[in-house]
């Protein structure tokens, strides 16, 4: 089955590649990559991408399809073929592969499978399958007419070609509409206690504490205290250098440094929003500057690059720059697993959401105090939309508003109960 690999080359660039059984490349994805992804997206963008491609090839594989071969002799996708894919493209890849090696029934062409055929296999979201068939179209196209360049003169395949893409567009599902509960990305936030008792488990005198080692135990919790701190991300958190710390004002920056030379690591954490400064107190400055000090300091690979968080653990990785995978599979989930009943929904993008409430608290007691001391400027929804979009790098005044919406269901729900008790008591008053 193919997979997808990371490359580094000497300019740092990142160059995720597509990998048959064979060993070798695939041809033409590496070309589709190339010419048309690789200046314009990132890392994380092209491997999503690729992913997307082996749940096509994935496709061609089920119903034995080679769409080279195909569009080399100048057949084209039918509808029928067109609705396959969109089918086909609503299915969970993981799931699927795993429905195919289990079930007998793996001979069966998927354009003429049934619906209760496929019901043990989990599904993507609409938004997810949409991209897929956004990204397959644009992949589709590109072959076909790279394949069919010589005959493109003719108007007759250019239309096909044009319409081949048209209908695949056409047959997206429809993602969310970025209203209601589904666009709220605290719907399923954790409650505040979640990370108060998150960071209690994970500080180093903990007797819940459930990693090894001092240098360890230490790091874990500078890191979940900067997280709660600043609400940057996962990938922010892993990328940040010594030099991006002033320690004297008391800030940290957040810079972008895609496809840096200096970061050895294949899959390199990066910042995916602005760029930023964000304020911290002197309890995260200091504890950021004795770990790097004292912890960090004694570990000879760890001078060779500049990045803040090393792994501590003796053999091949010793002193390097922490992996997501690392974070995600050694410092979230054993800290999540101790009180999974009450942590299992915190995420690393959870404390970004965490730290957004707090900010709405916050602001709330500044307006509070303003009605009482006309000595303390207020902030209004225009101010507090620029604080936010400036803390977390946003551009986008929606995504402010959006990570704001829990706070305002909360004063939703207090003013209808207050409301609710007001005409309960005047109706217990007119009895």
């Amino acid at each position: 089955m193919s997979q997808i690999r990371d490359l580094i080359f000497s300019n740092g660039e990142r160059y995720p590649i597509l990998m048959e059984e064979n060993g070798l490349p695939n041809y033409w994805v590496t070309l589709y990559v190339t010419e048309k992804l690789r200046t314009s997206h990132t890392q994380s963008a092209i491997s999503n991408s690729l992913g997307h491609l082996i749940h096509l090839k994935l496709w061609e594989n089920i119903n034995d399809r080679n769409l080279v071969s195909e569009f080399e002799q100048g057949r084209l996708l039918n509808d029928e073929d067109v609705y396959s894919i969109r089918d086909h493209c609503t299915l969970d890849t993981r799931s699927l592969k795993k429905w195919l090696k289990t079930s007998e029934k793996n001979v069966v062409k998927f354009a003429a499978a049934s619906t209760a055929s496929v019901t043990p296999i989990q599904k993507v979201s609409n938004d997810h399958a949409s991209n897929r068939m956004s990204q397959i179209a644009s992949y589709l196209e590109f072959l076909v007419r790279t394949i069919l360049k010589t005959k493109l003169i003719e108007e007759e395949v250019s239309n096909n070609i044009e319409a081949m893409k048209s209908l695949l567009l056409a047959n997206k599902p429809k993602g969310s509409s970025g209203k209601g509960l589904t666009a709220d990305p605290n719907t399923k936030a954790p409650p505040p206690k979640a990370f108060e008792r998150i960071l209690r488990i994970v500080k180093e005198t903990s007797p819940d504490n459930p990693f090894k080692g001092e240098e360890v135990k230490f790091r874990n919790a500078v890191i979940f205290e900067v997280m709660e701190a600043t609400g940057m991300r996962a990938g922010e958190i892993l990328g940040l250098q010594i030099q991006d710390i002033d320690f004297q004002k008391g800030k940290v920056a957040v810079v972008r440094r895609h496809d840096a030379v200096e970061d050895p690591r294949k899959k390199q954490p990066v910042a995916k929003t602005n760029e930023r400064s964000i304020p911290i107190d002197k309890k995260i400055t200091d504890r950021l500057r004795d770990y790097i000090m004292d912890k960090r300091a004694k570990i000879p690979a760890a001078r060779k690059h500049p990045y803040v968080f090393v792994t501590h653990k003796h053999g091949k990785y010793h002193g390097k720059p922490i992996s997501n995978s690392t974070f995600v599979n050694r410092v979230l989930k054993p800290a999540v697993a101790i009180h999974p009943e009450l942590l299992e929904e915190i995420t690393r993008h959870g404390f970004r959401h965490n730290f957004n409430y707090k900010l709405s608290k916050r602001i709330d007691e500044i307006n509070k105090a303003a009605k009482e001391n006309p000595k303390i400027k207020p902030i209004n929804e225009k101010k507090e939309i620029q604080i936010r979009k400036e803390l977390n790098g946003w551009s986008s005044d929606k995504t402010a508003e959006t990570y704001n919406l829990r706070h305002i269901r909360e004063e939703a729900d207090r003013v209808m109960r207050e409301d609710m008790d007001h005409w309960t008591n005047r109706a217990k008053k007119d009895k």
